[in-house]
């Protein structure tokens, strides 16, 4: 990075391969003028730009060879949707991220004729509805689809008539041939509901799916009796059904789903899970052998669900995120002295009323010795305790330990967050 040129109105993002091949552009303007001095540096092969605006429009950027992603943030104006359907650009990319479209907008772009090579369509906070669904089932070029990403409008609901993805929407999608070669699917902010998600599941063309994303999508704990109706065949890999008041009940029907008996990675975050439902998922989901990242925070699990999950002593289990679940001190000296967390190479307790006895608790144990990452943001643990958590050999081993409410502790690893895998 540090060898790269610093240009103008440019930002190097990220590696491909080893080589820098991300950047991202203050403006259409600086893409413009800067993206040949850019190329000249190295192969750029993801681009991240705002759509051009108004004085900006008509001027040309000539296409770039390698481009392989390309993200356009902002809102696009009257135009640019059908310029950007007719760019030759189009024909190079792999992956096309495009934020707030309308379904008008995607009519406008689905119909370019340079999109037969594009495996990734990322749509998100759009305001497509099942109008928008239809366009892009109705889209003659887009057939080699592996990642779909329709998340719903969130900032750009006011923009728009009927944004959101209603069950119409999902049998449309159902129905559509073009599913057959997705693996990833992304509907958060939709309007799922029972008959939704059971069409989804039941299309003959969800057989390679692996991942599925129904965030906040008006869900309760009785639609997830519709998994044990799936496509046989369908082995989900990664689920994420955060932000749906799925209760017990749901916690009891996802762990028992045979179509989920591969996942790898589960988000029940912010579900209202007590600790009965915790020990339903603990005792019956088939998955827990090989699930390797689990988010369960803001549920109520408490010090005995945390028990009832290390009891299982699952032994692919590297990610483990509880925050603000009720488990104070119990829970975290529970999780200190249980062989089951030796496994664990990320912990997230933050939020769960965590005094010294649980800081000390953690910096003393003779397990998690395999842990690089511990999150203890927003406990009452005290300057004191950090300290001495930090200078733990537990502490010195840790790559990030995550004490955010607390002074910088002096020698302490470096802090961060990272975006659930």
């Amino acid at each position: 990075m540090a060898e790269l040129p610093a240009i103008k109105g440019a930002r190097w993002e990220g590696f491909r391969r080893g080589i820098v091949a991300e950047v991202s552009f203050t403006s259409y303007e600086a893409m413009r003028a800067q993206a040949h001095v850019c190329r000249a540096a190295a192969p750029v092969e993801a681009v991240t730009v705002r759509w051009p605006r108004r004085k900006e429009a008509m001027k040309v950027v000539p296409p770039i060879a390698e481009l392989r992603e390309l993200t356009l943030t902002g809102r696009p104006f009257e135009d640019e949707i059908a310029r950007l359907a007719d760019s030759p650009q189009l024909s190079t990319l792999r992956a096309l991220t495009v934020i707030g479209l309308s379904a008008e907008d995607l009519r406008r772009l689905v119909a370019s004729p340079h999109l037969p090579g594009l495996r990734v369509l990322r749509l998100v906070s759009n305001g497509l509805g099942p109008s928008g669904v239809r366009a892009l089932t109705q889209a003659a070029t887009l057939k080699g689809l592996e990642e779909l990403d329709l998340s719903g409008p969130g900032y750009y609901d006011q923009y728009y008539e009927d944004p959101i993805i209603t069950a119409a929407g999902m049998e449309l999608l159902a129905a559509w041939t073009g599913l057959d070669r997705v693996r990833s699917l992304t509907l958060s902010g939709s309007d799922v509901r029972p008959a939704g998600l059971r069409a989804l599941l039941r299309s003959p063309h969800v057989g390679s799916l692996k991942k599925l994303s129904l965030r906040s999508g008006r869900l309760d704990g009785q639609a997830m009796a519709q998994f044990a109706s799936a496509l046989p065949g369908l082995k989900l890999e990664t689920l994420d059904l955060g932000e749906n008041v799925l209760k017990d009940v749901g916690a009891e029907y996802v762990a028992t789903a045979s179509c989920l008996r591969e996942l790898m990675t589960l988000r029940l975050d912010r579900c209202e899970i007590s600790l009965a439902g915790a020990r339903l998922l603990a005792k019956k989901a088939s998955f827990l052998g090989g699930l390797r990242r689990l988010d369960i925070g803001h549920n109520h699990f408490r010090p005995l669900g945390l028990a009832a999950l290390l009891e299982r002593a699952p032994k692919s289990l590297h990610t483990l995120r509880m925050r603000d679940n009720d488990i104070f001190d119990g829970g975290a000296e529970l999780l200190a002295g249980s062989p089951a967390s030796d496994a664990l190479l990320e912990v997230d307790l933050s939020q769960n009323g965590l005094g010294p006895a649980a800081a000390q608790a953690l910096g003393e144990s003779a397990h998690l010795r395999g842990l690089l990452i511990l999150r203890l943001a927003d406990n009452p643990i005290g300057e004191s305790a950090a300290t001495a958590l930090a200078a733990s050999p537990l502490g010195h081993r840790l790559a990030v330990l995550e004490l955010e409410n607390l002074p910088p502790v002096p020698g302490s690893p470096s802090v961060g967050d990272d975006d659930f895998p």
